[in-house]
């Protein structure tokens, strides 16, 4: 990469506080015309709170921004616009209930010569910008209707509507197909031919490796250093986000999968999916692998009693249950964490503290009355236990970074106790440092007899942590594989519609 490319954003002696809670601390970062550069770090290390800097959602305690060599005061999103600075962010920022086309032309909408709003020149715009990133839906469809890897990508479309010069991408991948992250990826690598300058926050080291030029890293709201990627490893970044090394290590190499069933599912179907039979045993951590689309999700919506099923039976414990809304599968001890948490998973506006005992409130009834002393005690023990950053248990949930939000779902589950745990993208979002701490938390689940599945896209987290993997593909099981014989290429044979993964 050359290094004299001129500096088109810098950002220097950069420091803010929430209340008694320093974010950042004299943080610096410089950012180069035709650049694609990473910014890493554990959630909670300010990375997120930078960028809302950057855009004026929040404003510094101290420091100096420059844009293309001018001082600036960035006050609102307005102006960072106005400047060409430009966020996607990793929560997604839809009106679900508009067409595509419309949400990315929100604000920005087109008029007819008599002063109406242009629709037409919104979809063709619109569609126009789509099929730059060869997406697979239209700009009329209802948002609603997408999965969220498609509304993923009308966030991204947003951003390449505005001529900016700055464009920063916050985890876009952690919701995108494989095929969908090639699209992204050499959308990414075009915008920087044409002097684009792209600041890339993503967990995902092969991203990481593979499309950036440099790597700025924060750790605890501190600067601690910038290098270029080619010439670094992912054991170096590693250590440079949570100084000190952690190893590769698989999770169910010590696993003691009993005989004993927890879960059976008999010819399940439902929308998405059809004729799906598995099942779960005790101490087992079972993975569910496969493309978006696939209908893993769905499936284990319809087992939780999210959505109702078109046929088929399911079993705890060899008795045959009758699920249909999720408080009967809490009964059952079935427990969901869902794959979107700020819809599903958490209610924003409630303190960290409330959402973590919110699905098991009567354990905290001392005649009749809650017990407010053990409810902060067993909060602030979840809270010190997953890292959740800042530790405040009457933060509100809804203003923690994605990662730390994930974080307080998990938490809030685990505080049932259930039997069975159905987790969905556990760790969409969520540090390295921290995907080790819930790896770990979901191996001790299933060493003390009870049971997990795990719906995951990493295909290096399905295969360190399953005892067991069953793939997907258009909603019929294609596949099952023991860990023993757990590979990527047959993971990918199944996901794909391949049903003879056998070496030749």
């Amino acid at each position: 990469m050359n290094m004299e490319k001129e500096t088109v954003l810098r950002m220097n002696g950069i420091s803010k506080s929430f209340g008694a809670n320093r974010v950042l601390d004299n943080v610096r970062f410089e950012l180069k015309k035709g650049e694609i550069h990473a910014l890493l770090g554990e959630n909670g290390a300010g990375k997120s709170t930078l960028l809302n800097i950057m855009t004026g959602t929040f404003r510094a305690d101290s420091g100096e921004i420059w844009v293309n060599g001018k001082k600036e005061e960035i006050r609102n999103l307005t102006m960072a616009r106005d400047l060409g600075i430009v966020r996607v962010h990793q929560e997604l920022q839809l009106v679900r209930e508009m067409t595509v086309g419309q949400n990315i032309f929100l604000g920005r909408e087109p008029r007819t010569g008599v002063g109406l709003i242009d629709y037409e020149e919104i979809f063709k715009r619109a569609d126009e910008i789509l099929k730059k990133l060869d997406a697979d839906f239209s700009a009329r469809v209802i948002v609603a209707e997408l999965s969220t890897a498609q509304q993923q990508m009308v966030e991204i479309s947003k951003a390449l509507l505005q001529d900016f010069i700055v464009l920063a991408l916050d985890e876009p991948t952690s919701s995108l197909t494989g095929n969908e992250i090639e699209k992204l990826m050499q959308t990414m690598d075009n915008l920087r031919k044409e002097g684009k300058s792209i600041i890339y926050i993503s967990h995902r080291m092969e991203e990481i490796f593979r499309i950036t030029d440099r790597a700025t890293i924060f750790r605890d709201g501190q600067y601690i250093g910038t290098v270029e990627t080619a010439k670094t490893d992912k054991a170096e970044l590693i250590k440079m986000m949570v100084g000190r090394n952690i190893a590769e290590q698989r999770f169910n190499e010590k696993s003691n999968v009993k005989e004993d069933v927890a879960l059976e599912v008999k010819h399940l179907s439902g929308r998405g999916f059809r004729d799906v039979s598995f099942q779960l045993h005790k101490g087992e951590v079972l993975g569910f692998a496969g493309l978006v689309g696939a209908g893993r999700t769905e499936v284990m919506r319809a087992v939780f009693g999210i959505d109702r099923r078109q046929g088929g039976e399911i079993f705890v414990n060899g008795q045959k249950v009758s699920v249909k809304k999720p408080l009967d599968a809490q009964r059952e001890g079935i427990m969901l964490i869902p794959e979107d948490r700020k819809y599903q998973g958490m209610v924003g506006i409630l303190s960290n503290r409330a959402n973590i005992v919110l699905s098991n409130l009567k354990k905290y009834v001392r005649h009749g009355i809650l017990d407010h002393a053990y409810i902060k005690k067993d909060a602030g023990e979840y809270m010190e236990r997953l890292q959740v950053s800042p530790r405040d248990e009457e933060y509100e949930t809804g203003r923690l970074s994605g990662g730390n939000q994930q974080k307080i779902v998990i938490a809030r589950t685990m505080n049932t106790d259930p039997d069975i745990l159905i987790l969905d993208e556990p760790t969409r979002g969520i540090d390295i440092n921290v995907k080790f701490e819930i790896y770990k938390l979901i191996r001790q689940f299933a060493d003390e007899g009870k049971a997990v599945i795990m719906i995951s896209s990493e295909l290096p987290e399905v295969i360190s942590l399953s005892d067991r993997v069953i793939v997907m593909y258009e909603g019929k099981i294609t596949g099952e594989l023991d860990s023993s014989e757990l590979t990527e290429e047959k993971i990918m044979m199944y996901a794909m519609g391949g049903e003879d993964c056998e070496e030749e």
